[in-house]
């Protein structure tokens, strides 16, 4: 009797590995599609989290009369406003002579102080600025932004923001 495979048993084990093959590979691949998109998220995410954190940080040392949108409700998609230098020797509050302007273009945030201009954020489809009738010391931002992951999925992400100003 001669010792070895037959050459079904060979088919049914070269069948056998290349379907635990294929499902490792789906498994691997899923995996790291996954991980592509995460971090595409990430980055968009922390890429606002940045601008509308500088964003309220300026909008702080602002006052309701230094802010150039009304308190209409109407969403607004620039702004401008003046900030604080420090009160005088009678206490009255000295405001920049220039503005500090936020606007979208070209799917960027743009910062504007004076002559010196600024990008703060890519990938964002849509900024906006709203002050309530009922509530006009609070500005309340939004930013949405898109972006196409190394796998073509497209990603998007909101964030909402409110800063009271100064009196």
């Amino acid at each position: 009797m001669k010792k070895g495979f037959t050459l079904i048993e060979v088919l049914v084990v070269v069948f056998l590995a290349s379907i635990i093959f294929s499902a490792l590979f789906m498994v691997m691949s899923s995996g790291r599609t996954t991980w592509y998109s995460a971090d595409t998220q990430i980055s968009l995410q922390q890429e606002m989290r940045k601008a509308m954190r500088q964003i309220a940080d300026d909008m702080r040392q602002s006052g309701i009369s230094q802010i150039s949108i009304p308190a209409d409700s109407t969403t607004y998609s620039s702004i401008s406003f003046n900030v604080s230098e420090g009160a005088g020797a009678s206490g009255v509050i000295n405001w920049s002579s220039s503005p500090i302007n936020f606007s979208l273009s070209g799917g960027q945030i743009i910062r504007t102080d004076g002559s010196t201009t600024r990008v703060l954020a890519n990938n964002i489809t849509s900024l906006g600025f709203t002050r309530q009738f009922t509530s006009p010391k609070v500005v309340r931002t939004n930013i949405t932004a898109q972006k196409t992951s190394a796998f073509g999925g497209v990603l998007n992400a909101t964030l909402d923001s409110a800063v009271a100003l100064r009196n």
